[in-house]
């Protein structure tokens, strides 16, 4: 099989790339853009991602030397082997298989190399596609509930266009609150999934 993406640590370098990543069309996820920065800016981004001993980023690159998404751990507890995952892709990348084929190449990493034992993250409900990439590499829901929303400020709630999107949410306290499935993937449950697929991935 093809391989189409890389796995690897994130530089320096690759936060000038993402600087031109498209933008998402759906509101639910404007929060997913990747932020304009200045140089002192992505410096500061591009530490707090990668210099936390909690805390470690990859990037994920295409066979044609595009940056087309990372992915993070974090809250990562070295004791109990275990950390929380999180994923962005590039808006104009999305639907290309790139996010499940990443998933697996460093989920093998995480469990061989890191030597981790379980991976938890936490989704939108109503984020199918995500939900659907995280369940073919293994994860299984194991709580859901009504959670703060990312992004109390999105423009959701404030144009009248995005009215329909209205009954996602539910406000409590003056929070905008939705669904959230909570899941979580063990080392056994990632190998008996991808049967024991042997990956290579380059960090």
């Amino acid at each position: 099989m093809h391989k189409k993406v890389t796995v690897r640590k994130l530089i320096r370098e690759d936060v000038d790339k993402m600087q031109s990543w498209a933008m998402h069309e759906d509101p639910l996820y404007f929060h997913y853009n990747f932020p304009k920065l200045n140089e002192e800016q992505k410096d500061k981004w591009y530490k707090i991602k990668t210099t936390k001993f909690r805390k470690k980023s990859f990037a994920i690159e295409n066979d044609e030397g595009e940056i087309v998404g990372y992915l993070s751990i974090r809250n990562i507890k070295w004791i109990k082997r275990e950390s929380e995952l999180g994923i962005v892709l590039d808006a104009k990348h999305m639907n290309k298989g790139y996010g499940t084929e990443a998933l697996i190449l460093f989920l093998d990493y995480y469990f061989q190399t890191l030597k981790m034992k379980s991976i938890i993250l936490r989704t939108a409900k109503y984020n199918k596609r995500a939900i659907r990439c995280y369940t073919n590499c293994g994860f299984k829901v194991i709580k859901e509930c009504m959670d703060e929303f990312e992004d109390q400020y999105a423009e959701i709630f404030y144009n009248p266009k995005y009215n329909y999107l209205r009954e996602l949410f539910t406000i409590v306290d003056g929070k905008k609150m939705t669904e959230y499935l909570h899941m979580r993937l063990t080392k056994d449950e990632f190998y008996e999934k991808t049967n024991s697929l042997s990956t290579e991935i380059y960090v």
